[in-house]
């Protein structure tokens, strides 16, 4: 298994690791930030963004 390793913890880090590992990849995400945003992150989710939360079986 291929190893990749992701810098960044936002929102394309977590997805791009899920794509990869679903493709026989094995990757790691790191992120320098201490911690969790407090307030999170707005996502607008419309459009091919939708497509992609359903293809991860996220929409509902």
């Amino acid at each position: 298994m291929q190893t990749v390793l992701i810098s960044g913890g936002g929102i394309a880090g977590p997805v791009l690791a899920y794509w990869l590992r679903r493709h026989g990849f094995a990757p790691t995400v790191v992120e320098r930030a201490p911690g969790q945003r407090p307030g999170g992150q707005a996502v607008d989710i419309r459009g091919v963004a939708l497509d992609v939360v359903e293809r991860m079986g996220l929409l509902e």
